[in-house]
């Protein structure tokens, strides 16, 4: 094997700063915007009564999301190294929590992302080409390999993959938009068998309210995504504010304006009833064809939200690897290409697995919301030691501080606790087990603490790869 073929571990390679502005935005609004604003609002609408609930609802969840958005572009500027969450927890509270964080990722968390969004990228894939659903898992696995082989070959493949596929996907939902407001709905509605109404889960308000956040949730989730390739962001300091709050704020406004879409052509109890919200709303504006150019939009927009997962995951394995917290394997990069190469095909590998072992969207994404937000919680968290030690004097203030501080944090993790404590109650259980769904993930993450109490705790750590400038 040649040496430009192999991976090495060695310091002399590191990884370089090539990502720019636009770049790391589109990671951020990319991997927010993915299948979530298309299928989402139906189970909102199911859940809350009408039109006005539910615009407060995708409001407060936009707000919670800038709220840790805030928090985190300021351990993003403190910090902006390779790893993101990890980094700062393990910066914040040591090397335990920073294990059972990139052990959650490893396992659970990336790889079930990735799972969940193909799932949505082959079936949306399959209906514009007419393959059958058998060919689904196939054309599902050839996504992750391909996108994988794509990151594999540098990270400005990887980036400018990121950013071809979310302009694509954000003219393509704002032409959504505006064909909503500009043209009249004069094709027939699909016919279902069973219509409901708006809040027919039956649930009181305020808990119909707390459960449609779990959905909603869902579809802001990537907001932290930028963070993982921040030692790789070309001047951090001014790049990583405008990508994690500018790209959040675009996102809100998208969402927003796209509920307002449906429901103008829609209303909510069709909202309510037909499950392809988006393709609905298509159909009644454009008739046949205009539902299958939905399906094609659906399909790039889940394919590049597959390939920031793909992206920013193996950032975190590497980090971990290379800090002594994760097996000193997956610290490898390419010499040539500079890039993660065996933890991304580790997570390849494992994505592929948790696709064929999913029986479904809604099966595989229930590992891992509830098992994000707990860790966002965390490293949210992480400000208040930050802080501490300014207080101290043990190190000098981030140049971006946050808001409202500490209110800001606060309100975050109080309402992330009362959102994760209704998933965990209110979930149903996984086939055949006493577990709620939600708890999965959580259980799963949980084992990396006797995995480090027994296999990492009293090893040497080396120290962390730094990021040339």
């Amino acid at each position: 094997m040649s040496q430009a073929a192999r991976v090495t571990s060695d310091a002399t390679i590191q990884l370089k700063r090539q990502i720019g502005l636009y770049a790391a935005t589109a990671i951020t609004v990319g991997n927010i915007i993915g299948s979530g604003i298309f299928r989402s609002p139906h189970s909102v609408a199911q859940e809350l009564p009408g039109f006005v609930p539910v615009i407060l609802a995708w409001t407060v969840g936009g707000l919670l999301s800038i709220a840790g958005s805030l928090v985190l572009t300021e351990l993003a500027v403190r910090h902006p190294k390779t790893g993101g969450l990890y980094v700062f927890i393990r910066e914040g509270f040591g090397d335990t929590w920073a294990f059972v964080f990139g052990w959650a990722n490893l396992w659970v968390i990336k790889p079930t992302v990735i799972a969940s969004i193909t799932s949505v990228f082959s079936l949306y894939f399959c209906q514009a080409v007419h393959l059958p659903k058998s060919a689904e898992f196939g054309v599902g696995c050839v996504a992750i390999l391909i996108l994988t082989g794509i990151n594999w070959l540098g990270v400005k493949q990887g980036a400018g993959t990121q950013s071809l596929f979310t302009t694509a996907k954000v003219v393509g939902i704002v032409a959504l938009c505006v064909l909503a407001f500009g043209l009249p709905a004069r094709h027939p509605a699909t016919a279902i068998e069973h219509p409901l109404a708006a809040g027919n889960a039956g649930h009181p308000l305020m808990l119909a309210f707390a459960l449609s956040m779990i959905t909603i949730l869902f579809a802001y989730d990537g907001w932290t995504d930028s963070t993982y390739v921040a030692g790789e962001v070309l001047d951090p300091q001014r790049t990583m504010p405008i990508a994690i709050l500018g790209g959040t704020w675009l996102v809100i406004a998208i969402y927003v304006l796209t509920n307002f879409a449906y429901y103008h052509v829609l209303g909510p109890n069709e909202v309510a009833s037909y499950e392809a919200v988006g393709s609905e709303t298509i159909h009644r504006l454009l008739g046949d064809w205009g539902a299958r150019a939905l399906a094609v939009l659906v399909a790039v927009s889940t394919f590049g939200t597959t390939n920031g997962a793909i992206l920013t995951g193996p950032r975190v394995t590497q980090a971990a690897a290379a800090d002594g917290l994760l097996w000193k394997p997956l610290a490898a990069l390419d010499p040539k290409r500079e890039t993660p190469a065996r933890a991304l095909w580790v997570q390849a590998v494992l994505s592929c697995l948790w696709l064929w072992a999913a029986g479904g969207f809604d099966d595989v994404s229930g590992w891992f919301v509830t098992t994000s937000w707990a860790f966002y919680a965390v490293t949210t968290a992480t400000i208040f030691v930050q802080r501490a030690r300014e207080g101290r004097g043990e190190q000098g203030a981030a140049s971006y501080r946050t808001p409202l501080y500490p209110l800001t944090p606060i309100v975050f993790l109080v309402v992330t606790a009362v959102i994760i404590w209704s998933d965990f109650t209110n979930s149903g259980p996984i086939p055949g087990t006493p577990i709620p769904r939600a708890m999965a993930g959580v259980l799963i993450a949980a084992t990396g603490l006797p995995v480090y109490w027994f296999g990492w705790r009293g090893r040497p750590r080396a120290p962390r790869m730094e990021t040339s400038a």
